[in-house]
């Protein structure tokens, strides 16, 4: 392919500056930048191990070992272990940032330390409550216990939590919770093969202990700005199926391959912020708890590097990735090119050498590595459009345009007084990093064609400039927001976890009808966010909006933000500005970036160039945060799950209703009108979960025991294999099913809401227990993909769910998710 080789194939016939440049004659050429204002774990997983395992005879086949695996990893996963470790690592990170504001890697020794003190505790009466249940344990005939009998028994031994804070409790309840799982796993399994199960079930145990240490630390890395150094996979035939790999989280071109492959046939790709997060770690963490299970095998459990890192002494710090820091270098390097260039001439190679670090920290940058014919098209185009910018005779009059555009609102002199000298050049870095950054995310096939390639590249640099350049110098065919008169302005620049702030903010007001049409992560809508906060609405707010560069984190923005201004922000009120968030409320659904559904599902997994907001009330207060970012003493807003269980046969429903939601109804239900106000609550409430379902947010989970020959590609998402048809069937069926006992429920057993609710723990879960519920059998078809079309049409038409289940409804204090 040959790539433009002469000046005038640079030219494009769109422009996005507007006609006139400040402080210079206009070229006269077709151009973008226009005439105007331009701009080891295990160390193998050979068949199983022998000895221990009772599971599994000579010569099983492999379909059945990777179903018990399987059947391993189910068990134990648990997306509130997941919030828990988000949560410890937003505390440790808020201790670590009270004392270092400074990222470089000279405080980077002191940083570790600071975190490691903090998360000591933990650590200590994690590994002393699993020890303890190990020793309950020995001896126990565990396989001839019944649920609640292990319960009981495992009821007897509880953590020492004195010294632990409050993230760290949630932390050691979510491991408390998974070891149940644990012990569950293995004495079910034993009683389906008649195998005794004390030995795998300790040797199970002890590899979870081992697996805290190696956890904690890498919640230690994230906390100090490193990218952990990534889990080894303990079982590399579950790893294929969690991580499309089959050598784990090997840093290398076939992981990228994988991710990109996973994305074929969605409308466009995009790179996480950051390769890492925390929701891979928990996978992870449970994919080898999951082999220690299965495999009885303990001595080498742990995680990729653990043991080199250990024996030659070396820190965590220095086992973490560096690819945000060299990023950050490079960036540093950009905008003193861009500072100190007087033509175009000195840009370009700035621009190419500043790529290959990009590369490095992007995810699917693998649609440019190697096309160095590309690259080089690229820093010479790029190097063209900004150069025009660059310069004293330019760059002053563009630094006042953006100054006008509100820079001085977040400059924050006496903290970065460098913010606005650098004002030219960083926005011109920021511009050259997100072009790059979104031609890098391009259809492999766009960058084969010239023409294709030279229309995404104008594309691409149109987008960044409309976000960075201050409106009144482009195009009104560019502009975006334009009303709102601000752009995105980089902060912290140089450090490793950069992001961008728009310079304005807008006053809006939003009424009830507006809060609950939007949904925040997880499809939680954000009416319940904001009540949960202690919103009153309809409520006036001041809406400030942010967007993720390569190393951002929500946690990250909030710990920013609140340094800054002083408010109580935490990263539970950052939330997506989809298009439909910034068409209600900011009238422009233009201002929004649409990410893939896998963006939206939680905090700590956002792209690059997605976009947030926080509403900052104006005339109401919120509930004071207490126990570390993002715990508020109101708790968490409503929301719900249902968990589909084809194995056991089994659907669990959970409701959970905020304080200030259950405090109303409680006192509805004390004047004696729960009929009038419990039953309309749980059915609105089953009523916004199952709206939902089809948008694949977490809140409807099916767990599926696969046959032989129904071995799956990619475990940790059955429902993406399960046709809308299929899931529509099953959403009207269990309202149909729902709903009667609801009511029943609410005339009879209303009391035992009232009772929950005066717990000292915030709000109320309602859970409905759907057994021998009819369909199921043809839901793990669907799951394995051997559904015939009859079948499918009768859990489209419902068919398939006729009958009458066993519903058992109860109350629980607090917030438990089934």
């Amino acid at each position: 392919m040959t790539i433009i080789t002469n000046e005038e194939q640079f030219t494009l016939e769109s422009q996005p500056f507007a006609e006139a440049a400040p402080g210079g004659e206009a070229e006269q050429t077709e151009s973008p930048t226009s005439e105007g204002a331009t701009s080891e774990s295990l160390a193998s997983f050979s068949p199983w191990a022998e000895g221990l395992t009772p599971f599994s005879e000579a010569g099983s086949p492999a379909g059945e070992q990777e179903a018990l695996l399987e059947s391993a990893f189910e068990a134990v996963r648990d997306e509130a272990f997941d919030e828990a470790v988000s949560e410890l690592l937003a505390e440790t990170e808020d201790a670590v940032g009270q004392r270092f504001s400074d990222e470089s890697p000279a405080t980077a020794g002191e940083r570790e330390r600071l975190a490691a003190a903090h998360l000591a505790p933990t650590q200590y009466a994690a590994e002393q409550y699993l020890e303890r249940l190990s020793e309950a344990l020995v001896g126990q005939d565990v396989e001839s216990l019944s649920d609640e009998q292990l319960d009981e028994l495992m009821d007897r031994v509880q953590p020492e939590l004195s010294e632990v804070s409050p993230a760290g409790e949630q932390f050691i309840g979510g491991l408390i919770r998974k070891a149940r799982s644990a012990v569950r796993f293995v004495a079910n399994a034993a009683k389906k093969v008649g195998a005794a199960a004390g030995g795998l079930l300790t040797a199970g145990l002890k590899g979870l202990t081992k697996l805290v240490r190696p956890l904690l630390k890498r919640v230690l890395s994230f906390a100090i700005g490193r990218l952990p150094a990534p889990l080894r996979a303990p079982a590399r035939l579950l790893s294929s199926k969690l991580f499309g790999e089959s050598e784990g989280f090997a840093e290398t071109s076939a992981e990228t391959e994988a991710f990109e492959a996973e994305r074929e046939g969605e409308a466009f790709a995009i790179s996480p912020a950051v390769s890492r997060d925390t929701e891979a770690l928990t996978e992870s963490f449970d994919a080898a708890l999951a082999e220690a299970l299965v495999s009885g095998e303990t001595g080498e459990v742990g995680f990729a590097g653990e043991g080199e890192a250990e024996a030659e002494g070396e820190s965590e710090a220095a086992q973490g990735s560096s690819e945000l820091e060299l990023l950050a270098e490079a960036r540093g390097r950009l905008i003193d090119a861009l500072a100190e260039a007087r033509s175009a001439d000195e840009v370009a190679p700035a621009v190419e050498q500043f790529i290959p670090a990009l590369l490095g920290a992007l995810r699917i940058g693998i649609n440019l590595v190697g096309r160095p014919r590309v690259v080089g098209f690229l820093a010479k185009f790029l190097g063209k459009l900004i150069g025009k910018w660059v310069g004293p005779q330019l760059s002053g009059p563009l630094s006042n345009a953006i100054v006008d555009t509100g820079l001085r609102l977040i400059s924050l002199e006496q903290l970065e007084p460098e913010l606005e000298s650098e004002a030219v050049p960083a926005m011109l870095a920021g511009t050259i990093e997100d072009t790059v950054r979104q031609l890098a995310e391009t259809s492999e096939y766009e960058l084969e064609d010239e023409s294709l390639m030279r229309a995404a590249t104008a594309r691409a640099f149109d987008r960044s400039v409309a976000a960075t350049f201050p409106p009144s110098l482009l195009r009104s065919g560019v502009q975006r927001g334009a009303q709102l008169g601000g752009r995105f302005v980089t902060r912290k620049a140089r450090s490793p976890r950069p992001y961008r702030r728009y310079s304005r903010s807008i006053d809006v007001e939003v009424t009830a009808g507006i809060a609950d049409a939007i949904d925040t992560f997880g499809g939680v809508s954000l009416g319940s966010s904001l009540r949960a906060a202690g919103l009153t609405l309809p409520a006036r707010v001041r809406i400030h909006l942010f967007q993720a560069t390569i190393g951002t984190s929500l946690r990250r923005i909030a710990a920013i933000e609140r340094t800054r201004s002083g408010v109580r922000l935490s990263s539970s009120q950052l939330h997506p500005l989809t298009p439909r968030a910034a068409g209600l409320l900011l009238k422009d659904p233009g201002m929004s970036v649409a990410v893939p559904a896998e963006f939206l599902r939680s905090r700590a997994r956002v792209a690059a160039g997605q976009r947030f907001y926080w509403l900052e009330p104006l005339d109401q207060t919120l509930l004071p945060t207490v126990g570390g970012p993002g715990r508020r003493s109101g708790g968490e807003p409503s929301q719900g799950w249902v968990v589909v269980d084809t194995r056991a046969s089994v659907i669990r429903v959970g409701l959970f209703f905020s304080e200030a939601e259950t405090q109303t109804i409680a006192a509805a239900i004390r004047e004696g009108r729960s009929e009038a106000v419990l039953l309309p609550a749980l059915t609105k409430a089953y009523d916004g979960l199952a709206r939902r379902f089809a948008q694949r947010t977490g809140r409807l989970r099916i767990r599926a025991e696969l046959e032989q020959s129904e071995a799956v590609s990619r475990l940790p998402r059955v429902l993406d294999r399960i046709p809308p048809g299929a899931v529509a069937g099953l959403t009207v069926a269990l309202r149909r099913w729902l709903l009667p006992a609801f009511a029943t429920w609410s005339r009879e057993g209303s009391a035992e809401f009232a009772r929950a609710s005066a717990d000292p723990r915030n709000g109320v879960t309602v859970t409905a227990t759907i057994r021998s519920a009819p369909g199921l059998d043809l839901v793990r078809q669907a799951a394995s993909g051997a559904l015939s079309a009859a079948s499918l049409a009768a859990l489209a038409s419902g068919r398939a769910f006729r009958g009458a289940p066993a519903i058992a409804v109860a109350a629980h204090p607090g917030r438990r998710r089934p």
